[in-house]
């Protein structure tokens, strides 16, 4: 299934094995990339929104002249697979036409209000017809936005991959009939399902692969293409997911089992309206520690204190990625310097409640961030784990090994920069924010304060 979406892609047919060809060759040309801003009619109103340019490029290195450049694009429009002449090619006309519509965006209101009851098939036949619409939009500017990278960039074959996987999307949303029966909701219920499960795993190679090309391009035109592309996922998937959770449970609505369906109204779609902090907290703590133990052999302990029978509304999903990140930064950090002096202390997690907002401190007792690296910390492709090599495919779970392992498979504990980065942009989507304190040489206290996803707040955010 992979496969035959990723086969649908016009990307160039690149290998692992002619991209380090390229590498060798010795280029450090990096492109310029620069931030545009234009208005787009969102809703009735104007919402600026930044888009990426970049240089074009050739395998080396060099700005084509015209005459290069009309040699290239004539490359471009032949097929890449002989066997398939109808393969489109790079530049796709589809693309372009679908890139250059408008989001229409919808408020984090309605996004509540589809999964509230009385749910009606009218409702549940609008919003799929709205999502069919939207769709291929949303996934050609994701589309756009690798084409505009640098060249030499879009050759990586990580980042060729998750390309092709997008395009495929792209067309078969694209080409998806217009959502007009139950049968028709079924089937596109089904491709959505199966989408969001291609996509579910691709910010590994995202990360593998923007990490072998930082020399390419700049710190701030990474983060400015890596923030819009996470933040266009976020959303996406926001709508995908909440109108299958809409269609599972009008489903047990027809059935008479909405009330097991949604908990006794406890999960408005995928909206916990009575998500216990500590108790995810708890969670996460636990799954961080069964990754330790598979690494190192050995796990800290922790401690969650503070006001624990706090719950507010939220996105599950969402406070598990980042609390998740979050201990595994500590549990790490507290494990290295309990190498050095064969003890460490528990990990302390408090949770408190105020103001329509919850706050979680994760505070450990792992020597600190020094000083000279603190203000790269939320840079992507920052790491502080030790890649000998480009050969040695380090994957974002692997760890710099200094404390052994007893597997072969080791789980996501340190490895590409990415993890606090996306945290920073999941806790700010919905007005959250993330902060660090560093004490050098003692340890470090995370912060991270969420709002309670209401209706007061709702109008201010679209999605």
């Amino acid at each position: 299934m992979i496969a035959a979406l990723k086969a649908k892609a016009p990307l160039f047919r690149t290998s692992a094995t002619s991209w380090k060809r390229c590498l060798s060759s010795g280029h450090k040309d990096v492109a310029e990339s620069n931030s545009s801003s234009s208005s787009i009619a969102i809703l009735g109103s104007d919402v600026p929104c930044n888009s990426m340019a970049s240089k074009e490029y050739l395998p080396d290195g060099t700005s084509p002249t015209p005459n290069r450049r009309a040699m290239l694009h004539q490359h471009d429009q032949q097929p890449s697979d002989p066997e398939d002449p109808t393969e489109p090619s790079f530049y796709s006309e589809n693309v372009d036409r679908y890139a250059a519509k408008d989001h229409q965006r919808v408020t984090l209101r309605s996004l509540l209000h589809m999964c509230e009851p009385p749910l009606t098939r009218e409702g549940l036949l609008s919003n799929a017809q709205y999502l069919c619409r939207e769709r291929p939009v949303r996934y050609a500017k994701r589309v756009k936005l690798f084409q505009q990278l640098p060249y030499i960039v879009n050759l990586n074959p990580h980042i060729n991959e998750v390309y092709k996987i997008y395009y495929g999307n792209f067309e078969e949303s694209r080409k998806f009939p217009m959502v007009q029966s139950t049968r028709d909701q079924e089937q596109f219920v089904d491709m959505l399902a199966r989408q969001s499960r291609v996509l579910r795993d691709i910010m590994p190679d995202i990360a593998r692969g923007f990490y072998e090309c930082q020399r390419y391009f700049g710190t701030d035109e990474r983060s400015r293409f890596l923030d819009q592309l996470i933040k266009m996922r976020i959303g996406l998937r926001l709508l995908t997911s909440q109108y299958i959770a809409q269609y599972h449970q009008y489903q047990a609505t027809l059935n008479g089992e909405y009330e097991k369906e949604t908990e006794n109204h406890r999960y408005q779609g995928i909206i916990d309206n009575r998500l216990y902090l500590a108790e995810m907290v708890h969670l996460c703590a636990q799954s961080v520690q069964a990754m330790c133990d598979m690494t190192y052999g050995q796990a800290p302990d922790f401690i969650i204190d503070g006001q624990t029978d706090v719950s507010f509304r939220y996105i599950p999903s969402h406070l598990h990625y980042m609390l998740t990140e979050l201990l595994k930064n500590a549990f790490r950090a507290t494990l290295l310097v309990a190498k050095d002096n064969n003890k460490h202390r528990p990990v302390l997690i408090t949770v408190s409640e105020g103001s329509g907002r919850v706050a979680i401190r994760i505070r450990d007792y792992g020597g600190g961030i020094p000083l000279k690296i603190h203000p790269r910390i939320f840079d992507y492709s920052f790491t502080t784990v030790t890649h000998h090599s480009m050969d040695d495919e380090p994957l974002p779970g692997s760890t710099d090994g200094t404390l052994g392992s007893s597997s072969g498979a080791q789980p996501p504990i340190a490895g590409l920069g990415f993890g606090l980065p996306m945290t920073k942009v999941y806790a700010e989507y919905f007005g959250g924010s993330l902060n660090l304190i560093s004490m050098e040489g003692y340890g470090c206290d995370a912060f991270i304060e969420l709002p309670s996803i209401d209706l007061t707040k709702a109008p201010k955010i679209q999605i």
